[in-house]
Parts: C-alpha cells; structure tokens; sequence
C-alpha cells in the first residue's frame, strides 16, 4: 500500500491528464446516448409470454398505431364534429402517418351499400340530422363503445404510423399541432408512440431538474462542514467526473437510458461524494505540515477502508444483475456499480493527484490542527 501512494504522489500529473483525457472522450459519447422509454423492449426474450407480445406488436402494429381522445359535454354537436374533422386532417398531413380513422371518415354499412358514416362536406347542422346521427352510432357495436364512448361525451381519433416513421417526432407533431388548436374540448393521447415519448420526456425532464437539485443540495452540505470553496468543488468535481465516465461507457456500447438507469447519476452523486469526503478528512487529521507526507499517510491509512465500502456497495447494486425481470433494471445494475468503482478510484486516485499537485494542502491548517483549535471537519484547503 505504501508503494502505491508513491505512486499516487509521484506520478500525479500523468493521473490528472488521464484522467481528464478519458473524461473528455467518455463525455463526448454522453452526446450519442439515446433514450430508451419503450417498456416492452425491455421485457427478457426468454419468457415466452413477453416474446408472444413482442411478436404481436410487431405483427399488428399495436407499437405503430396512436390514439387521441377528444371528450366534451355533448359530441353530437356540429361544432364538435367539425372540431373531430379539423384533428382528422390535421393528423392526415403529418409525415410518418398513413392512415387515419374517426368519427367523420369512418366506413359505414348499410341498406344503401357502403360509404361514410358522415358527409365530411356536409356535416349534420340540424337538431334532426345530429339526432339520426346519435341513433345510428348508438344502434352499431362497431361504433358504440369503440369509436364513440357509450354515454355520448368522447370519441376516439385512431392513426396509424409508417414502418419507416420515426415514433417520437410522429408523435411530438400530434400533440403539438393538436394541442396549438386550442379547442374547447378536452384531449388525451394513448397508444404506444404517446407513451413511449412522454416517458422520454419524463426522463429527459428528471435528469435536468433532478440532477442540478441534487448537486446544490450536496453543495449546501459540503459547505455546512468543510466552510471553502475547494472543499466543496473536490468531492463534486470527482463525482461529476464518475457520473460521465458511467453514463459515457453506457452510450459506447450502444446501452439506452430508461426510466430506471436515470437515476443513476443521483445515485452516484450520494454515494460517490462520500468517498471523497473520507479521503479529505482522512487528510485533514495529518498533522504534518509538508502536504506529501500527509497525503502519503492519509493514502495508507484510507485506501483499504474506502475500497471495502465502493466493494461492498457495488456488490448491492450487482444484485439487481441477477434478480431483476426487466432488462433496464439489469442495466441499472450494471452501471450503478460500475460507476461506484468509478467513483471509488476517483477518490483514492485522482482527488490526491490534484491536491499533490496544485499544492492545495494547507500549512497553516495543519499547525492549527497541532493547537488543537480545528474543528475534527474543517478541511485544510484554502
């Protein structure tokens, strides 16, 4: 162990480039990672139910086909229909959509032979035509219950997506240009490419609110203890740099973030900052006043113990590897406890290099500690 904090302190610059290297060249593969909010894909290939639903979506293109839901007081009214009718067109010109079934085109049966259930060009106006329209939507099982709710107040707008069409801007385009309408009816969305990319944006959404709280909220303790600005910046920027390290390795062999592996990075946060703060406290109890002594002792003394700790976490996380039924929560397992280890040498590798080798160890602190007038948690940075 003595050897090999030598050789943190004598090769600290070379730790410190690569370090930075590695993390510039991981960080620009965070710039590829895609996001992965399909539930179904996650599902294991070797349970024959969740293979037969897979199978299904793919052969009748339940993944390929989206739903809006339009409701109001009374749907037999001919400004709702027209309403039904402008959403219609709306969704028949966006591209990756090939077809698409409502109440004013759909295919109507009947004694006269087959046509449209409504005159797109005509739409009922009168209380006698609106009348016949509800009776006859009322007096089909094909209709009632389906196409329309049965007490009168919804109808539903089914489309259907290409092959080819990209899911989530097929679907980002039918919210927004519904939603820009601004129709007095309430609208909801359902179907598969709706909630595959509203999950996406949950996540995306998550990580940007989440991760940027959680760091302040880390800043605000490491503060509260360590009283400087570099007893703050040390822990953060090492967990900053095992949150890209993991969520790089994850982009690099094509891995997706889900709806589980985002909360990596808040993991690791917690988790990771703790180990740098064992080290820096570990540094802080040196009473010597030359900053590679006390960063060797220190070394010698924290290793292990932090080590033992990343060790042990890793290992909780590795359980998820074995246990889980969902492929994204295997992942989050992986990860989880990659980037703990990643966390880990961090602490033991590059925190030291940097304060070996910007000089950050503080002379005066450590005479105070001699005294005795330093608090066992104020830190010996400037």
């Amino acid at each position: 162990m003595n050897k090999l904090a030598k050789f943190i302190i004598r090769y600290r610059w070379l730790i410190v480039i690569v370090v930075l290297a590695f993390t510039g060249f991981t960080g620009y593969q965070i710039t590829k990672m895609q996001i992965n909010s399909d539930v179904i894909s996650s599902l294991p290939d070797d349970d024959p139910d969740a293979a037969l639903l897979k199978k299904i979506a793919i052969e009748f293109g339940s993944n390929k086909m989206g739903m809006v839901i339009l409701e109001t007081e009374d749907l037999f009214q001919t400004e709702t229909l027209e309403h039904v009718k402008q959403i219609t067109e709306t969704l028949e010109r966006i591209d990756g959509i090939i077809s698409v079934n409502s109440l004013t085109n759909i295919i109507d049966i009947n004694d006269a032979g087959i046509g449209n259930l409504v005159d797109i060009y005509d739409l009922p106006d009168t209380e006698e035509e609106l009348k016949a329209l509800r009776e006859r939507v009322f007096s089909k099982e094909m209709y009632k219950g389906s196409i329309v709710s049965e007490d009168g107040t919804a109808t539903l707008i089914v489309f259907s997506l290409s092959e080819d069409a990209d899911v989530k801007d097929v679907a980002t385009a039918v919210m927004d240009q519904t939603e820009a309408m601004n129709l007095p009816e309430t609208l909801y969305y359902a179907g598969s490419p709706m909630m595959v990319t509203s999950i996406a944006k949950l996540i995306s959404s998550d990580l940007t609110l989440l991760l940027p709280i959680a760091f302040l909220l880390i800043a605000v303790i490491l503060a509260a203890f360590f009283k400087t600005i570099r007893g703050v910046l040390l822990p953060l920027l090492t967990v900053a740099i095992a949150i890209v390290w993991t969520l790089g390795i994850m982009a690099l062999f094509g891995y997706k973030m889900s709806m589980i592996s985002n909360n990596i990075p808040i993991i690791l946060l917690a988790v990771g900052s703790a180990y740098t703060i064992h080290v820096l406290n570990r540094i802080n109890e040196m009473k010597d006043t030359d900053r590679k002594k006390a960063l060797l002792k220190a070394l010698i003394y924290i290793f292990i113990p932090v080590l033992l700790a990343a060790i042990t976490t890793a290992i909780g996380f590795m359980s998820f590897i074995f246990g889980a039924y969902l492929e994204m929560i295997r992942d989050f397992g992986i990860f989880t406890s990659m980037g703990t280890f990643f966390a880990a040498f961090l602490s033991l590798f590059f925190t030291p290099a940097l304060i070996a080798g910007f000089s950050i160890y503080s002379k005066k602190a450590a005479k105070r500690k001699n005294n005795h007038d330093t608090p066992l948690l104020t830190i010996y940075f400037l």
